[in-house]
């Protein structure tokens, strides 16, 4: 059975004859009759009773004809909704990022693009999204490292310096900046394993031969400042993802000129979608 043979066999039903089927689906008269009767030959049944008035539906027919009517209404149903689709009439586009402050301009301008579109945002460190991207469970990540995956297309979105972040109300709060030797002598709150951020400080002070003193480990950058805020140590972040707050400083590192990027990922196999490839045009440059 081809799909062919069943639009044939429906027009037919419809129009009561097969001349003005064919006109209906800008075929031949012959390639319509020839549809139905192989879809009859195939089966061994009758599905109309030709007459020179036009031709009538048979029992089988009719029942049939009941199942192509529902067929071609959910045909003309996935027809509407890829077209909204193609659009961007509407869908949902998950974005998984280690800080929002990062895409949440993006986002806004997709939004204002495209506003029947459902936005979702989860947060993660690198790690974590980059294993959600490879499991389809987000659609684009936004981390602070390029993966090395030939299977993932990047843009860079941004580059900010790392800053050590102090209390205000520090012994700190006159000086300007710190040495990477000192920072390893203050408790450190650092960020779980999988942070970007931990792992460069940690690299660079085991290069040097530098051993931190760790006061504590927390799962966010939000709840990491707040450790700063309330006298539990000093962190290092991104100077980018930092909110103001009267409570907290920052403090240039003397002699570690370390950067942090942040990356837009998304799958190569899916880069063509038209929803992900959108989201990219909202980019600027």
């Amino acid at each position: 059975m081809r799909h062919a043979q069943l639009l044939a066999f429906h027009a037919v039903a419809t129009q009561g004859g097969f001349s003005r089927a064919a006109e209906k689906l800008s075929l031949t008269q012959p390639a319509v009759s020839d549809h139905v009767r192989k879809l009859e030959e195939t089966y061994g049944v009758q599905l109309f009773n030709r007459a020179a008035r036009g031709a009538e539906l048979t029992a089988l027919g009719r029942g049939l004809f009941a199942i192509t009517e529902r067929l071609l209404e959910a045909e003309g149903q996935a027809r509407e909704l890829l077209s909204r689709a193609k659009t961007l009439d509407e869908g949902q586009l998950t974005i998984g990022a280690d800080a929002a402050v990062h895409v949440l301009l993006h986002i806004v301008r997709f939004h204002q693009n495209h506003p029947r579109i459902t936005l979702r945002l989860v947060t993660g460190n690198s790690a974590e999204l980059l294993a959600r991207l490879e499991s389809l469970s987000i659609d684009l990540a936004v981390t602070a490292e390029r993966p090395s995956s030939e299977a993932v297309l990047a843009r860079r979105l941004k580059q900010d310096r790392l800053v050590a972040v102090i209390r205000e109300e520090s012994t700190f709060q006159k000086e300007r900046s710190l040495s990477l030797t000192r920072l390893a002598e203050l408790p450190l709150i650092l960020r779980e394993e999988g942070s970007a951020t931990r792992r460069l400080l940690l690299e660079e002070l085991r290069r040097r031969g530098l051993r931190p003193s760790i006061a504590i480990e927390i799962e966010s950058r939000e709840a990491a400042r707040e450790a700063v805020a309330q006298g539990l140590g000093v962190a290092v972040m991104s100077e980018g993802e930092l909110v103001p707050d009267s409570r907290l400083r920052t403090i240039r590192i003397s002699d570690w000129q370390a950067s942090m990027e942040e990356w837009l990922l998304c799958l190569k196999s899916r880069a063509d979608l038209h929803i992900i490839r959108s989201f990219f045009d909202v980019l600027p440059g």
